[in-house]
Parts: C-alpha cells; sequence; structure tokens
C-alpha cells in the first residue's frame, strides 16, 4: 500500500510536471490538459495534507479545486476559444527548447528564494509539508513567467491561473489552509475571472482577428 509521504511526493512531481508544461506547450487542448493535470495534482496534495494533519475542513476544499480549477476553468477557457475562433496553435517569444530552459531556471530561482527564507527555516512541518513550501515559491516564479514569454491571451490566462496555483499551494504549505469561508471566497473569485479573461479574449479575437496581445500596443486614448 501507497505511504501518504509516497502519495504526496508522487503529487508535487506532477503538479511541477504539470506547471512546467504550461510554459512550454503550444497547443491549447495540451495547454488546458497541463493546467487541469497540475490542478488536479494540488487537489492531492490537498488531500494528503488534510489526512496527514487530520483536517477534515481541507476536505472540501479538495471538492472545490477539482470542480473549479480542473473542469470549469478549463471548460470556459476552451468554450471561449471555439466560439471565437482562436488558433489552436499558440505563440510564443521563444521556442519549445527555450521555454523549458526558462521554466527550470524560473522555478529553481523560486527554490533558493524560498529555501533562504525565514519561513521555510522556522517551519514545523513534516518532511512533505515543509518541502512544498519552496516547489510553491518555484510554481510562482513559472506562471510569472508564462505571463511574461507568451505572447497570446489564453497562455496570459493560463500563466495567471498558473500562479494562483502557486499561491495556494503557498498557503496551503506554510499556514496549513485558511477557513473554508474564504477558501470559497477564493474560489468563486477564480471562477469569475475565469469568466472575465475569457470573454476579454474573445472580445480581442473579435477585434483584431487574432488572440496576440501585441496588437494591444495599437490601443491609444
Amino acid at each position: 500500500m501507497i505511504s501518504l509521504l509516497t502519495f504526496l511526493n508522487v503529487m508535487m512531481f506532477v503538479f511541477v510536471g504539470g506547471t512546467f508544461f504550461c510554459l512550454t506547450l503550444s497547443r491549447l487542448p495540451s495547454l488546458l490538459r497541463a493546467y487541469a493535470t497540475s490542478s488536479f495534482a494540488l487537489a492531492g496534495l490537498t488531500l494528503s495534507i488534510a489526512l496527514e494533519e487530520k483536517a477534515s475542513h481541507l476536505y472540501i476544499v479538495v471538492l472545490m479545486i477539482l470542480i473549479v480549477k480542473g473542469i470549469l476553468v478549463p471548460f470556459i477557457i476552451r468554450r471561449m476559444a471555439d466560439r471565437s475562433g482562436v488558433s489552436l496553435r499558440l505563440s510564443s517569444v521563444l521556442r519549445a527548447t527555450s521555454s523549458w530552459f526558462v521554466a527550470g531556471l524560473s522555478f529553481s530561482a523560486g527554490m533558493v528564494l524560498a529555501l533562504r527564507s525565514p519561513l521555510f527555516l522556522n517551519t514545523g512541518s513534516s518532511e512533505g509539508v515543509t518541502l512544498l513550501l519552496p516547489i510553491s515559491i518555484g510554481i510562482i516564479f513559472v506562471g510569472i513567467s508564462t505571463m511574461i514569454i507568451r505572447r497570446d491571451i489564453i497562455s496570459q490566462m493560463i500563466g495567471f491561473l498558473v500562479m494562483e496555483n502557486g499561491i495556494a499551494a503557498f498557503a496551503l504549505s506554510a499556514l496549513g489552509g485558511v477557513p473554508v469561508v474564504i477558501e470559497f471566497g477564493v474560489y468563486s473569485a477564480v471562477l469569475i475571472g475565469a469568466v472575465l479573461m475569457a470573454t476579454l479574449g474573445q472580445r480581442v479575437q473579435e477585434l483584431f482577428g487574432s488572440s496576440d496581445t501585441s496588437h494591444l500596443n495599437e490601443l491609444i486614448d
């Protein structure tokens, strides 16, 4: 039988791997699957910590992550793309190989920064939860990098959502989660934000016939 620590480590590996693919993949269906996979892994991490810490309130958080991030957000973005006729081939300022290098560099920089922080040094959590803290900072850095190097609005949406996944993982590792009422508000905001970003993406596609955000440089007062 798989131990709780092994399950936690596997989920962290999938979480990081899915996040890296969000930065490097160039086709929309694959990108959405990568984001959904990383979100499912985040739910798995939350479940393992809930079992380890005997925090029953986190079970509701697991369910919200699965529904909102794993199912609804990818569905909304894909629905918007289908309705607006966005190309399934997304654009980036870097090639795939260079994107992998940037992903690794960003993640490593976040990890180093977190490992040197007093918060990591003074944590009293278990080994697996302690390791999640620097990983979450690395994920945040990868999300920021995604928003910078990708040129299409959909990839930048995913970059923002990846960054939010990192923030959620940070709260989970550093604070053991937050009250359910706050979590409900956060994930409601994520869902509403996804709807608004999808609407914006559809509007950009209608105006310029492309999801490339470089066209927004032409906007003037």
